[in-house]
């Protein structure tokens, strides 16, 4: 369920922004999921699907 998870904010970048704004919240996941998934996003490393191609 994490990585369905990452793998929608990073297709909905919209969303993505309002989670890390604090305007969505990740319901059904623990405060460790939810903090592992702000630092996956916001991680320099991320490579976006559209920087790939």
């Amino acid at each position: 369920m994490l990585q369905k998870v990452v793998e929608y904010l990073v297709q909905n970048p919209d969303e993505k922004e309002k989670l890390i704004e604090g305007k969505l919240n990740l319901i059904g996941l623990t405060k460790v999921e939810q903090k592992a998934v702000l630092d996956v996003l916001q991680s320099p490393d991320v490579i976006s699907p559209l920087l790939y191609w």
